[in-house]
């Protein structure tokens, strides 16, 4: 059976809002995916929404889509920047759970759960659904999570529901999977509502898969604005594993304890990847 990610995941649907997609869709056409851009015309009602919901209801849109295909799907948001060999890159799922979980493409505030065997990726949870695959059984699980939650928060008030998710689907018998190393980065700029919310106002890829394919949009063309935020990303990936957060004591003594301290730190091991930084875009 195929693993690499553009064999299993042919349709890639990009979530937008007033985004220019053209250089990801390029990147991903490139790359052997057909790719869909998902971008709402929001109601008068749904424009009242926090922005987080409104996110949501694009996400629900992809999901829909990938149900009614039939076919496993990737999703990514519109400020995604993956890897230059990213359709390369193997589904990090086991191979009999690949119709039967999410797997993250790129993930935050990861906590490792159970080490795989072969160990490419690791069960665990994750916050945020910047990119990430799905079958289309999996597509229609999510859009029952989406029913669900509209109905618990009819007002649209903001919520981390990304966070929540991989719970959720845990508890319906859908495993949620990460890979060694992000398939990509986080490219955007901060979210406002997470910042009011108390949270960090954006996030970045702790390790990097291989070089990106582009400069993300943070930089606005600054190499340095570049590596001083992916030394961030680091630094503070590693205050998350050393505080336990990331592979807490509970998880890192019930299941080959080696094994997973060597996944866990090894994953952080690996230099800055810095060799894609070519600013003429080719």
């Amino acid at each position: 059976m195929a693993t690499q990610l553009n064999a299993i995941c042919n349709d890639a649907y990009l979530i937008a809002h007033q985004e220019d997609t053209t250089r990801l869709r390029q990147t991903l056409e490139q790359q052997g995916f057909t790719v869909h851009v998902v971008r709402s015309a929001y109601t008068a009602a749904q424009q009242r929404l926090a922005t987080s919901e409104r996110v949501l209801i694009n996400h629900t849109r992809a999901w829909q889509a990938i149900a009614a295909s039939g076919r496993h799907g990737v999703v990514m948001e519109a400020d995604f920047v993956p890897v230059r060999n990213f359709g390369r890159l193997p589904l990090p799922v086991p191979a009999d759970r690949v119709s039967s979980s999410l797997a993250y493409l790129y993930s935050v505030g990861i906590e490792l759960w159970d080490l795989c065997d072969p160990p490419a990726c690791m069960r665990g949870h994750a916050g945020g659904m910047v990119a990430y695959a799905v079958s289309e059984g999996v597509a229609a699980t999510l859009l029952q999570f989406s029913a669900e939650h509209q109905r618990h928060n009819p007002s649209g008030h903001y919520s981390c529901w990304d966070a929540d998710l991989g719970y959720w689907l845990k508890q319906r018998g859908t495993e949620s999977y990460l890979p060694f190393r992000q398939y990509g980065e986080h490219g955007g700029i901060g979210n406002p509502e997470h910042a009011a919310a108390g949270l960090r106002a954006t996030d970045h890829a702790d390790a990097l898969a291989g070089p990106l394919s582009f400069l993300p949009a943070y930089a606005d063309g600054s190499t340095f604005r570049f590596l001083t935020t992916r030394f961030r990303a680091r630094t503070w990936a590693w205050g998350r594993l050393l505080c336990g957060r990331t592979l807490n004591w509970y998880n890192l003594r019930r299941s080959k304890p080696l094994a997973m301290a060597t996944f866990a730190v090894g994953r952080l091991l690996t230099p800055p990847r810095l060799q894609h930084l070519n600013l003429n875009g080719s």
